[in-house]
């Protein structure tokens, strides 16, 4: 009996604690549409067209802000609002300064890993002797 009422104590201890710790998707997804400021010199594409980097992010945000009773996580909303058309299936694009284009999926992952782990690409990497 202590054993059982030991363990209904810790899943509910952990069911809250993780409750009270996730991060609000909202505010992530918004930051993470706001992180496309960051890409200087960059163009987003979408259905062969070119953007700019503020028409995007309207955009971006139109297609969350009608499907937000839908989405739960950062990537849902990366998956299946801001990777590609709902209307065509085309993947976004985002062209660099350089030329060079990844699809929006990849970047927007990129710049989600260094949103959640700020810290992660300031580390320099320790050299072996």
């Amino acid at each position: 009996m202590k054993k059982t009422v030991s363990s209904v104590f810790c899943i509910l201890v952990l069911s809250t604690a993780s409750f009270l710790f996730a991060v609000e998707p909202d505010t992530e997804i918004r930051s993470l549409v706001a992180s496309l400021d960051s890409c200087k010199g960059c163009v987003f594409i979408r259905n062969g067209s070119e953007h700019k980097l503020d028409e995007a992010k309207a955009h971006l945000l139109r297609k969350y802000d009608s499907a937000k009773s839908q989405i739960k996580t950062t990537e849902d909303f990366i998956r299946g609002i801001a990777s590609k058309s709902s209307i065509t299936g085309t993947p976004y694009k985002i062209r660099m300064a350089d030329g060079k284009e990844i699809e929006s999926e990849k970047w927007l992952f990129e710049k989600l890993n260094e949103l959640r782990n700020p810290n992660a690409s300031k580390q320099t990497p320790k050299k072996s002797k």
